[in-house]
């Protein structure tokens, strides 16, 4: 194995090998032009938007945080759909199905192309909770013009996207509100109608009644036993009476104790049904009363719908304000084709020298007297010289 011992080896050896070292980097050459050539400029071109936050707060101390970020991941979900690539990949006639390529590889590839960046306060961007202040789009293509006019689609998407999701939202909200209000209002009334009607059909068993009812029973055992004793005398002067009046007074006597103990039985029954009525007339007024604070909440929530409408639909609250458009990139991001050139070649250079340094290192020839001592451990006397003669000379 021969060792390059000097700069002057070296040279000798790349000339040795001169045509191997032209042909590698006439050859590196031309492939880094084809390539150069061949290959497709990629521009760049990119839109911002601005995150407004609310002007006016709805309640203080109430922040949009989480509604902003909420609707900026649905919009982000919403642009890199199926069906937002397939329709702007159509638009912009990108990546058609008549030059071999498939829907999800349409898909696939187009949403490559596109990155949407989060704008945030550099003081504050390491903390994980803090909204964004903006967005931007950044579309990378081999077309100039398409990548701005795609880019301006997006910034036109989000600002349509976000002012129907607000409005859509805010509309939503209220609607639901107002048929919640009305629900509850309506099965207030039913409840209250049901507490009437208790109150109209057992008015007598109803717990405010409880005191005259009892003055009632007292007064009615009164007047049974003051017709009790009525009786006990009738019976015992009954014989000072004609047949004729006794009989008389004495089927009035029975009919007054028979009403009495009607009366009592009445009363009775209204006293021993007092605790059912209570019971119901209790849980109905549970019941308002639940579904009176539920009313009110409901109210006051329908309130603050219909207050973000309002803002709504005067853009006081959250919304996207254009920040720049995108313009017609000049020149592409990608690598010059000169630059490429230029790599190419000194990498051919770099081969070229490389492999030919590398087939003299592994050649067994003994070149010089150095690596002859170097190899065989014997000093050589003479060196006889390459007296061979070039073919042009010997012919003259």
């Amino acid at each position: 194995m021969a060792q390059i011992d000097s700069v002057g080896q070296a040279v000798k050896a790349i000339r040795r090998r001169a045509i191997m070292v032209s042909m590698i980097i006439v050859f590196g050459a031309l492939a880094s032009v084809w390539y150069a050539l061949t290959r497709e400029r990629v521009y760049e071109a990119a839109a911002s938007i601005q995150i407004e936050m609310p002007q006016i707060a709805m309640a203080p101390g109430n922040s949009a945080s989480s509604q902003i970020e909420n609707r900026i991941r649905l919009i982000e979900q919403k642009l890199l759909s199926r069906e937002t690539m397939i329709e702007l990949a159509d638009r912009h006639g990108l990546l058609r199905p008549e030059d071999g390529f498939t829907e999800a590889l349409r898909v696939d590839m187009l949403r490559d192309s596109i990155m949407i960046q989060r704008l945030v306060d550099p003081a504050q961007s390491w903390r994980t909770d803090i909204p964004p202040t903006g967005l931007r789009f950044v579309v990378t293509l081999g077309d100039p013009v398409a990548a701005a006019a795609m880019a301006n689609d997006l910034l036109e998407l989000v600002m349509r996207e976000g002012r129907d999701r607000a409005t859509t939202r805010a509309d939503n909200t209220l609607t639901f509100f107002l048929t919640e209000e009305a629900r509850v209002r309506d099965e207030i009334a039913m409840v209250e109608a049901q507490i009437a009607r208790l109150k109209s059909d057992r008015s007598g068993a109803l717990p405010e009644a409880a005191g005259a009812r009892a003055d009632r029973l007292a007064m009615l055992r009164e007047a049974q036993l003051a017709l009790e004793q009525q009786i006990i005398g009738f019976e015992t002067g009954r014989d000072r009476l004609r047949d004729e009046e006794a009989r008389r007074q004495g089927i009035l006597l029975q009919q007054q104790a028979l009403l009495l103990e009607d009366r009592i039985a009445e009363v009775q029954d209204l006293i021993n049904a007092a605790p059912e009525v209570e019971r119901e007339l209790n849980m109905l007024e549970r019941n308002r009363a639940r579904l009176q604070d539920e009313f009110t909440a409901v109210t006051s929530r329908r309130a603050e719908a219909a207050m973000s409408q309002v803002l709504e639909n005067t853009d006081q609250s959250e919304r996207f304000e254009v920040l720049e458009t995108a313009l017609v990139p000049d020149v592409p991001i990608s690598t010059s084709r000169r630059e490429l050139v230029l790599s190419g070649v000194m990498l051919s250079v770099i081969v070229a020298l490389g492999l030919a340094l590398g087939l003299e290192w592994m050649s067994p020839h003994l070149r010089t007297s150095a690596q002859i001592e170097r190899t065989l451990g014997i000093r050589p006397v003479v060196v006889i010289p390459d007296l061979r003669i070039p073919r042009a000379r010997r012919l003259t």
